[in-house]
């Protein structure tokens, strides 16, 4: 009797689980009482309970001896018979539901997804892995395994997390707030990508890296932001989440926002930055590949060896234009004309021509390939280049040169000697301008386009220098010039007081002026110390900028060299696919 209630009691546990799960049995709200039928009360099952009521206990049956025990058991067999028939039947509905369950593994996924039980297809509704409509879960039994099981598996991206449910709840407008909620298949398919009621679990196809900082966050109330982490991916996340960036705590909140914006605006100027590098349009005329070629051959040093060159002997012909000019002002290579006047010596002369040629040759050469030529010619690098070859063209086309002129005594001249000088004056003027030849540098020199680009962008920081130089050199020097006014001591006039208290704030001090009274080396200490003080405070802001473009030039370099290397990539991959398709052909040509 034992053996016999404690087996139908397993059975009926069984048989009453696979009944809930199968839409056999109600709820327990919805049970009804049921009178019993004939057929129950006079059923051979029944007449067997009442035949084994009175079968003797088991401990009457143990006190028997062998011979006794083995006619008990004779007589009780044949009562057991009706219910071996009910073991047999409940051992044939859970083959039935083992078979049902193998075949709607094997059609959901054959291999892959092992036990998943339902999954969706968000992306393809007619996908092989989307269930079919009798298939589907009824209500009922999402409700059911939801009143089963207090708490829930999350598998994020193969990681699992086990919460309780009414944490979820308490956030009711987010993915998992509405997942606790979700009462149909279709609601739980628009939350998750798939779910199992088996095993109470559910699983996102998302990357786990932070869904510990979100899982923190029901179960704390506090949002934080991880150093490691970036903040445009967690942004991302907490959007997949439906979870509201204003809910990060006020520690996190501005270094959030404040980093997001740093980031997308970086990403903005070097998008912006390459897309203008790839929007050089040459036109489709018949010369817009040789024009494209000038262009990058002499603009773009590292697309190919041929421009490295190009650009290395641009960078040679600078150089000794520069050494040329200083060592032409040096008295010892020059030599007298006619008049004895010292003038530079010809084999100078002859070098810079052919500096002035080339770079005469590389700047039409440059404007050629330009794809614009209006931008070209407001770019301040090709300004700089026409200042440097300008002066050579004025003095040969306009201005005389002394030691070819011949001269004739008995020829009066009929030019006024006064045009001379004003000429003179005019060459002076342009010989200056030779000194833009350094800024030429600037082109292939990175350190160059670094101070030129702190300059550019610190002009609020230089205006503001150059206004407190001016206040303090107005107020000092007008004070020290009326205390010193009296004394001889070099300050003739504010002007002068105030060239005074420029070298002294920039401690330079010439010592060509300087107070002499107590007071006046007063004003004179207060001037230094002040000095140091308005020079020290816009400096930092501008070695910031010369660091900002140094981060972005690298930055800048770093994307176009991954630009250039998915590029090469891109290549070898079509190559290859290109030969894996081939070799197939080749061999059909072969049988052939």
């Amino acid at each position: 009797q034992p053996v016999l209630a404690a087996s139908s009691a397993s059975v009926s546990h069984t048989a009453w689980q696979l009944a809930i799960m199968f839409e056999m049995v109600p709820e327990e709200g919805e049970r009804k009482l049921t009178l019993a039928s004939a057929e129950t009360l006079f059923s051979p099952a029944q007449k067997s309970i009442e035949e084994l009521k009175g079968a003797m206990n088991l401990e009457q049956f143990r006190r028997l001896d062998e011979e006794a025990m083995y006619n008990e058991i004779q007589k009780i067999l044949p009562i057991l018979g009706p219910f071996a028939s009910n073991f047999a039947n409940v051992q044939e509905s859970l083959t039935d539901a083992r078979q049902k369950l193998e075949q709607l593994e094997v059609m959901m996924n054959p291999g892959a997804r092992g036990n998943i039980i339902f999954s969706s297809a968000e992306d393809d509704e007619e996908s092989m892995y989307s269930i079919p409509e009798h298939q589907v879960p009824d209500p009922f039994i999402i409700k059911k395994s939801r009143l089963l099981n207090k708490r829930v598996i999350l598998n994020v991206g193969g990681v699992r997390h086990e919460v309780v449910w009414k944490i979820l709840e308490q956030l009711p407008l987010s993915r998992l707030g509405l997942l606790s909620r979700a009462q149909t298949h279709a609601e739980i398919l628009s939350l998750c990508a798939d779910y199992n009621l088996v095993d109470n679990e559910y699983f996102f196809d998302r990357h786990p890296r932070s869904f510990n900082t979100i899982l923190n966050f029901y179960r704390t109330g506090k949002l934080h932001l991880t150093d490691e982490m970036c903040v445009l991916a967690f942004g991302d996340d907490l959007f997949y989440w439906m979870i509201d960036e204003t809910l990060f705590d006020s520690c996190c909140i501005d270094k959030f926002i404040g980093k997001r914006e740093l980031v997308i605006t970086e990403m903005e100027d070097t998008s912006a930055q390459l897309e203008r590098d790839d929007e050089e349009d040459f036109g489709t005329g018949k010369f817009a590949k040789y024009q494209k070629c000038i262009w990058d051959l002499l603009e773009k040093s590292e697309s190919s060896k041929a421009a490295q060159v190009i650009s290395v002997i641009s960078m040679v012909f600078v150089a000794v234009s520069i050494v040329g000019m200083v060592i032409s002002t040096v008295p010892a290579l020059q030599i007298e004309d006619t008049n004895g006047k010292l003038i530079e010596n010809p084999l100078l002369n002859m070098v810079e021509t052919i500096c002035i040629a080339w770079f005469t040759l590389e700047y039409f050469l440059r404007m050629a390939g330009a794809p614009d030529k209006w931008a070209f010619l407001k770019d301040g690098l090709n300004i700089v280049d026409v200042i440097s070859i300008l002066p050579f063209f004025v003095s040969l086309f306009f201005l005389s040169d002394p030691q070819m002129t011949k001269v004739d005594t008995e020829v009066v001249p009929t030019e006024d000697p006064d045009a001379g000088g004003s000429l003179d004056d005019v060459l002076q003027v342009f010989r200056i301008f030779k000194l833009a030849r350094v800024l030429k540098l600037a082109r292939h020199s990175p350190g160059l386009q670094a101070i030129a680009y702190t300059l550019q962008h610190s002009y609020k920081e230089l205006g503001l220098l150059i206004f407190l130089m001016c206040i303090s050199g107005l107020i000092i020097g007008s004070l020290c010039y009326f205390i010193e006014i009296d004394n001889d001591s070099g300050f003739t006039s504010i002007p002068t007081a105030f060239y005074w208290v420029v070298i002294t704030m920039t401690t330079v001090g010439y010592g060509d002026i300087f107070p002499t009274s107590g007071l006046g080396k007063l004003v004179g200490t207060i001037c230094a110390v002040s000095g140091v003080l308005v020079l020290s405070l816009p400096i930092p802001i501008i070695a910031q900028n010369f660091e900002k473009f140094h981060k972005n030039q690298q930055k800048k370099d770093q994307a176009e060299k991954s630009k250039k290397k998915r590029a090469e990539a891109k290549k070898k991959e079509f190559e290859d696919r290109l030969t894996h398709c081939q070799e197939p052909m080749t061999e059909l040509k072969f049988t052939i």
